[in-house]
This record gives structure tokens, C-alpha cells and sequence, in this order.
């Protein structure tokens, strides 16, 4: 009779509990995903962080969590990771009542992108593991791999040489906040110009004089269109690079820099226009749509971009093209505006063994840039 009764109590509890998990085992359990820095340059090392809240009275033996992210988000020798197209991460805990549990990992941004971890999946199973329980919950995890720097060595004699053109080009009107003294009032000044208190003062009329100051805008054309069938992929990131180091070096002498680039954002599909700015936000901003560019997508003919959004656009503009494609209508492109824009280059990214096609022009000089191919 004891053992009848041991059974049905047996019976009873493996029943009860199978209820109670079935019904509770989501209550009050939380399981978030988020990454430790907004941002991160290519080839830094980032943290990923795992968290597991169990608020209630309810243990659960076996929680597995399980997530995927880009495959450029390099995890290393991390346990539990399988990387195909994707990298695929599965853990497994054992988490009590009213336990929180965290978990860090860390990664290595091996290409510059923009990466989101999105749901998040999770199995269980009651005390006996034997009922199979999964759900999924959602993710807004993101992080920033901003493009690494090019060569600055490499870059700084085309750098001097722009700046040189700057310089020489510069475009100096007044500026109302630049002020320089009180001068005698002359025929053509402005009446609002006229420093009333200087002209009571003194009985004769006396205007403000004004400083000039510079206006020069540098002008970044990203061209990442396939020249042929084959992919050149590390030429199209080295010229994404070079982008990048020249926007801040240009933004560290305060000359105001835009970016446009016939790559759609990854988020918006549209092409990059970036208009020109000069404060540290900029920079930041830069960098965000440089990580964002993506170059599966497809893309406007250089020509017709250029056509479309550069046609009328050159007073007091200096043209950089960066691009790696040298079929004729990028070169017809640039040297239409370059006519109009003295001390424009053409920053031509190309691996050794690669012909140079593009011919300098006295109003556009071709720099070539070597980049070299990984085996």
C-alpha cells in the first residue's frame, strides 16, 4: 500500500510540476542582450554582454540562450560558437530562484560595419527535463565598427599638396564677428556698419571694421562601384579608409568636409550625401555613415550620380575622388568637374599588379595608391 502511495505522490508532483513550468516558467524571466560600447574602430576588441534575471520562486535547471550575429564580429575561441554566414551563439545555465546571472564576452570587430544582435531564443525544459519549453524575445543590440585609418604616412604629401591648393584658393569675404576697430566712415559702408556711440563720441561719423576670414570646402566623392565581374572587395574597404583619414585630418584644420558616395546606407538605401560640416560631431557622423555603407547593394553608375547631384555645385569646392574604378565615364565625371574646381586629385586605390588607366591632368592629378592583396 505505501508503495501505491508512493507512486500516486510521485505521480502528482511529476504532474504539478509539469503545470507550473508550463504555465510560469517565463514569469518574471529576463534575458537581454547588449553590447558594452556604441562604437568601436576596425580591428578593436569589443564586450558583448549576456544578462539572465530569474525573479521568481521558480529555478530552472536547464535555460539555454541562444542568438546570432555577423560573422565579422570575430568571438575567437569563445565556447559554443559555430560561424557559417553568420555566427551562431548558444549558451547553456542552470539558474536558481531570484538569480541574476551575467555573462561577458568578448569580440573583435574585424570589419568596419554596422552589426544588431535582434531576437534572442531560449529553451527549457521542467525539473525531470522532459517537457521541452522555448520562447524568443526581442533585441535592439547594436554597435558601431568605424573604418580602420589608412596609412597617414602614405597620405600626407597628397594631404599637403591639397591643403596647398586650399590655401592658394581660399575664398576670404567678411565676418561680422571679426572685429578689427573703428575707422573713419567711407562713402561705401554699410549704415548698419556705423558705430553710433563712436560718432557721438568723436562728432564725425565712424563705422566698425571687420576682419575677413576663409571659406574652402572639401568635397570627399566616394565611388564604390564595381569596374568588372570580380569583387576586389579589399580595394573598396581601402577606399573607405582613405575617406575616413582624410576627413579628419582636414576637420583638424577646421576646413569643413562633405562626404557623398554612391554606396546605399545600409539602413536607409539611399546614397550618401553628407553635406559639409567642421565641428568633432561631423567627424562622428562621417563615421557612422562610412560603417553603414553597404556594398551589396546596388549602385547608382558614377556618372549618373555625379550628373545628378554635382552639376551645378562648384564655387569654392575642392574634389577628392577616391575611387578604384577607372572606367571612362568616372574619368569624364571628375575631369568635368575638376575644370571647374582647380586643385582637384584623384586618389586611384589599385593592387600592384593592376594597370593604370586613368591619365593625369594638370587640373586633376591621379595618385595612385598601391594596396596590398592577402593571399
Amino acid at each position: 500500500m505505501e508503495i501505491i502511495y508512493i507512486i500516486i505522490g510521485a505521480a502528482v508532483i511529476w504532474l504539478l510540476q509539469k503545470v507550473l513550468y508550463q504555465k510560469y516558467w517565463k514569469k518574471n524571466l529576463s534575458v537581454t542582450i547588449a553590447f558594452g560600447q556604441r562604437e568601436i574602430t576596425e580591428g578593436e576588441e569589443g564586450e558583448l554582454c549576456e544578462t539572465i534575471s530569474n525573479d521568481k520562486w521558480l529555478p530552472l535547471p536547464m535555460l539555454r540562450v541562444k542568438f546570432e550575429a555577423d560573422r565579422h564580429l570575430g568571438f575567437g575561441q569563445e565556447e559554443n560558437i559555430a560561424v557559417t554566414d553568420r555566427c551562431y551563439k548558444s549558451d547553456i545555465f542552470s539558474i536558481m530562484m531570484y538569480q541574476k546571472i551575467t555573462r561577458r564576452l568578448k569580440f573583435t570587430g574585424n570589419r568596419r560595419g554596422y552589426y544588431t544582435v535582434e531576437n534572442i531564443f531560449v529553451d527549457s525544459t521542467d525539473l525531470f527535463m522532459e517537457k521541452h519549453l522555448s520562447a524568443g524575445y526581442p533585441c535592439s543590440a547594436f554597435i558601431y565598427v568605424f573604418p580602420g585609418q589608412a596609412d597617414i604616412r602614405r597620405l600626407l604629401i597628397p594631404y599637403q599638396k591639397m591643403m596647398g591648393d586650399i590655401l592658394t584658393r581660399r575664398y576670404t569675404y567678411e565676418d561680422p564677428f571679426e572685429f578689427q576697430g573703428i575707422r573713419p566712415y567711407e562713402p561705401y559702408d554699410r549704415m548698419r556698419d556705423v558705430n553710433w556711440k563712436a560718432t557721438a563720441r568723436t562728432g564725425e561719423l565712424r563705422t566698425n571694421q571687420h576682419g575677413f576670414t576663409v571659406r574652402q570646402e572639401v568635397c570627399l566623392l566616394l565611388n564604390l562601384e564595381l569596374e568588372s565581374m570580380m569583387e576586389y572587395a579589399q580595394l573598396r574597404e581601402e577606399s573607405i579608409r582613405i575617406a575616413n583619414s582624410l576627413s579628419e585630418m582636414f576637420l583638424a584644420q577646421g576646413i569643413p568636409v562633405g562626404i557623398y558616395s554612391n554606396a546605399k546606407d545600409l539602413l536607409s538605401k539611399k546614397e550618401l550625401h553628407l553635406m559639409p560640416g567642421a565641428d568633432l560631431h561631423h567627424l562622428r557622423l562621417i563615421r557612422e555613415n562610412l560603417a553603414r555603407l553597404d556594398l551589396s547593394q546596388p549602385m547608382m553608375e558614377f556618372g549618373e550620380f555625379i550628373k545628378q547631384n554635382f552639376i551645378n555645385k562648384t564655387d569654392h569646392i575642392l574634389y577628392v575622388l577616391i575611387s578604384a574604378s577607372q572606367r571612362t565615364e568616372v574619368s569624364q565625371a571628375i575631369a568635368q568637374l575638376s575644370r571647374k574646381a582647380d586643385g582637384s586629385c584623384w586618389i586611384l586605390p589599385l593592387h600592384r599588379w593592376m594597370e593604370q588607366k586613368a591619365v593625369s591632368r594638370k587640373e586633376c592629378p591621379v595618385i595612385r595608391w598601391d594596396v596590398e592583396q592577402d593571399e
